[in-house]
């Protein structure tokens, strides 16, 4: 199963993951790239860099302390800035539940977790036989911006699977990915998650 989705296909709506990038024309692939990639880790730095003395925190909440991931491995890590956004109640139960339906291969959850348009996308065998393998590990989210329809969620986690299961791009058994994923509210005040754009590289 491929998580390309800069062609309109979901991280868990492509059979095999075969890579779709090549629909895509290449400055608008360099430009996606470079977005994600400087926004994460424009985030990363932003929260990890510790204040000189005369540029010290001046407000409760930039003083807050560092978040610690979770001691379960299933569960999102979710930074201390993302963790203070106003829509992180409804982010984290929406990509929580993106990660849970890829590891317990469960499609009727990846279905309540999606757009309606995405979810009609794939159908159930086709989205388990892409899984069959796949897990999911170190999810982190990074920030969380509002969007006019909801949010768009900034992060990353690793993919363990099958050599036969990995993209055809990407020929590897662990593979990091840095995605933006952006979620609507259809007015049930839940977010639905939409087509990601996506990096991604070999693990070290």
């Amino acid at each position: 199963m491929n998580r390309d989705t800069l062609g309109g296909v979901t991280p868990q709506a492509s059979p095999n993951r075969t890579t779709l990038t090549w629909l895509i024309p290449i400055t608008l692939l360099v430009a996606v790239c470079a977005m994600v990639g400087g926004l994460i880790a424009r985030q990363v730095y932003a929260v990890t860099k510790s204040p000189t003395a005369s540029h010290a925190p001046a407000t409760s909440e930039s003083a807050s302390p560092t978040a610690t991931r979770p001691a379960d491995p299933r569960s999102v890590f979710f930074l201390t800035f993302a963790q203070n956004d106003p829509l992180f109640g409804r982010v984290r139960d929406a990509i929580q539940n993106y990660f849970n339906a890829t590891n317990n291969q469960d499609y009727n959850l990846w279905r309540k977790t999606m757009t309606p348009k995405v979810a009609q996308q794939q159908t159930q065998q086709d989205w388990l036989g892409g899984l069959r393998s796949t897990k999911d590990s170190d999810m982190t989210v990074y920030r969380i911006e509002a969007t006019d329809k909801g949010a768009d969620v900034f992060g990353s986690f690793t993919s363990k699977q099958d050599l036969s299961d990995a993209p055809d791009d990407l020929q590897a058994t662990c593979i990091n990915w840095w995605m933006v994923w952006p979620m609507e509210d259809l007015g049930s005040g839940s977010f639905r998650i939409g087509s990601p754009s996506v990096i991604k590289k070999k693990c070290d």
